[in-house]
């Protein structure tokens, strides 16, 4: 832990004390600065209309009063959900001082996930966006309704929406978007004394919301994605609404912050320290809509500061498969800083590329964006125009394929095109500040597509607080592809957010071209009693060879081993009258022979104590996937291989085409 984490937590606990007896607290709100001023704009309405059906199809489900969160339908009355019940329970949280309430345990069964999802308020930009297209005053009402209720019912620091002051920051970002798109202090919302009686309520609570996030900023280990939000909230806010003279130096506060967190948390190779790739993209949109803000106001970030944002969308590209989709590194819940884009098949790890092919005029990115789908991204005309750069498919192939800060590496052939074969090796740290809170112990893991076909997988996250045994399985290396030394972690587990050690991986020696190889190792097992490094070389044969990963251990003793191999939902993982395993879906099938040592194989799937054989593609969404578990034992040095060998199912593909 930092040295300075002590007297930090110390200092917190008495400034939360400080402000429930109302010293330093924001509750008297001063009166406007003599130079008040409404900000410029940092989203807008898309010259082209080709999103709009589904704009507003999806404002017309709120008007309807339809509403859901992780796949749970949201109880509404009168199109306005109660704001403080969890809407899975129906349990209200006390409204008791927020900074006292305890979010990962508020009661059996609860996640404060998605209560917080509703009150971050996303949902009402289909709202805002309709109204900016049609001018529809039910979709003002709507919003005055919402509005509303919310200052109702959730006054200053009182209950669950005054517990996380990230949760602030969001809320402000889309509160500014809201803002903007309805026209700001001349839209009809104010017209009038009770229009003008809601004006000033909301300032307040902005008011109140700057100070609450700034007063109560994330540092040490817990200055991760949070104190990037807390600060992108601030700094829009006080940009948005620049009515205060207290709130100006708080927003230049938010810029260094931003400044240098941006270079803290993020690699100069793109890659965010936390080690997820969620949260790569969730850190990314709070960074672009600061720097949207800041050009919109005069007030721009550093060359730098944007260096990180291309960096990171570059990383999310070269890591992209040819489908679209991202292998699962490290948690993931589902969540946005915003969304502008709606309708089926939407994707927001596309639609972020597609910012940045605009934003830093790359045809390498457009053509990655257009390779996945030739139609428009519904978001960018809202957020950087609709003029899109020429697509360069040519410039896929330099796109980087080794990320040394972060930790990745892309092994494959015909990377970016429709038949790529793709693995990508984790050789990267367990996650950022220590405690890795977003981190999954998942060091040397492998995962393996081919042609867009997603075939040994990340198993994915599913949930964070109300099922703890499965929190454990999802984010401990039982569910990686990866080997388990004498039945434990890479590292302590110590809490849903709070790994107890560091795990350090090291990338010894690669080579890129021809045969592809990488070696690495990692120092989890260091802590046993007789020290274990556990050392992984993976090599791809040209040619449409072989994936070859190898695995020994640097050690005085044998050592009890498991080597798991996660497939897919939906694929077969049936063993052969050779001893081979097949994996297959979609007419690709992976032959994974295992040598070098005596062991035992087996098949897992769907198994829920201990849990094995689980994967979750969506947040407290889990599906049964076959796993190829292999157990055994290692002497030292000894190696144990799995040849991984492509064949292509000619029966099953004319098959497919015919349906």
């Amino acid at each position: 832990m930092y040295w300075q984490e002590v007297p930090y937590r110390v200092t917190s606990v008495l400034r939360s004390v400080a402000q429930s007896r109302d010293l330093f607290s924001a509750r008297r709100v001063p009166l406007k600065a003599a130079d008040a001023a409404w900000g410029k704009a940092w989203c807008r309405m898309p010259s082209s209309q080709e999103s709009a059906r589904a704009v507003l199809d999806v404002a017309k489900e709120v008007l309807d009063g339809r509403l859901s969160v992780f796949g749970r339908a949201v109880p509404m009355r009168d199109g306005v959900p109660d704001w403080n019940a969890d809407p899975v329970t129906g349990v209200r949280i006390p409204s008791t001082f927020g900074l006292y309430l305890d979010f990962r345990h508020v009661g059996a069964g609860i996640d404060i996930k998605f209560l917080w999802e509703v009150n971050r308020h996303l949902w009402w930009l289909p709202l805002a966006q309709s109204y900016a297209l049609t001018g529809s005053m039910e979709c003002l009402e709507r919003i005055r309704a919402l509005l509303t209720s919310w200052l109702d019912a959730c006054p200053y620091a009182l209950g669950a929406n005054w517990c996380s002051p990230v949760e602030h920051g969001i809320r402000l970002i889309n509160w500014s978007a809201v803002w903007h798109l309805i026209g700001g202090s001349k839209s009809a919302l104010f017209r009038g004394d009770a229009g003008q009686r809601l004006l000033q309520r909301w300032l307040e609570s902005i008011y109140q919301h700057i100070r609450f996030a700034s007063d109560n900023y994330s540092l040490y280990s817990s200055a991760d994605n949070h104190l990037i939000g807390e600060a992108a909230g601030v700094y829009v806010a006080a940009h948005t609404w620049d009515c205060w003279t207290q709130t100006r130096s708080l927003r230049n506060e938010a810029k260094a912050i931003l400044e240098r967190e941006a270079l803290r948390q993020f690699g100069p190779d793109g890659v965010n320290h936390e080690q997820a790739i969620w949260y790569q993209k969730f850190a990314l949109q709070f960074l672009l809509t600061c720097g949207l803000c800041a050009r919109a106001s005069g007030d721009d970030f550093t060359a730098a500061f944007w260096d990180r944002i291309e960096a990171g969308s570059t990383f999310m590209a070269s890591l992209m498969d040819c489908a679209g989709r991202m292998p699962a590194y490290g948690d993931s819940d589902d969540s946005e800083v915003w969304r502008f884009g709606h309708g089926a098949g939407f994707s927001s790890y596309r639609s972020f590329l597609a910012l940045s092919a605009v934003l830093f005029a790359r045809a390498d990115l457009q053509a990655k964006v257009e390779s996945i789908d030739k139609s428009p991204d519904p978001q960018t005309g809202w957020l950087v125009g609709d003029v899109v750069p020429a697509a360069d498919p040519s410039a896929l192939a330099a796109l980087p394929r080794t990320f040394p800060h972060g930790g990745y590496l892309v092994i494959g052939d015909a990377l970016h095109s429709p038949q790529e074969f793709r693995a990508t090796f984790d050789c990267g740290p367990l996650g950022a500040n220590r405690v890795a809170g977003h981190g999954h112990a998942d060091a040397l893991s492998v995962t393996v597509s081919w042609a867009g076909e997603s075939l040994l997988i990340d198993s994915g996250t599913y949930c964070y607080n109300a099922a703890p045994e499965l929190r454990h399985f999802f984010r401990g290396t039982r569910a990686h592809n990866t080997l388990v030394v004498d039945g434990l972690d890479q590292s302590e587990y110590g809490a849903s957010f709070l790994w107890l050690r560091d795990v350090n991986c090291k990338l010894l020696e690669q080579a890129t071209e021809g045969a592809q190889w990488a070696h690495a190792s990692h120092d989890g097992y260091m802590r046993l009693p007789d020290p274990v490094t556990h050392h992984r070389r993976v090599s791809l044969c040209p040619d449409g060879g072989a994936l070859l990963t190898e695995d020994w251990l640097d050690c005085r003793e044998s050592h009890d081993i498991e080597l798991f191999w996660h497939a897919a939902p939906g694929t077969s993982l049936l063993p052969s009258d050779d001893g081979v395993w097949t994996v297959s879906a979609s007419g690709r099938s992976l032959r994974i022979t295992i040598e070098g040592a005596e062991v035992d194989a087996s098949v897992v799937s769907g198994r829920e104590s201990p849990p094995q054989g689980w994967a979750s593609s969506r947040f407290y969404e889990r599906e049964a996937a076959p796993v190829l578990v292999v157990r055994g034992r290692l002497s030292p040095g000894q190696v144990l291989s799995s040849r991984i060998q492509r064949e292509y199912d000619v029966s099953a593909s004319s098959e497919r085409v015919a349906r």
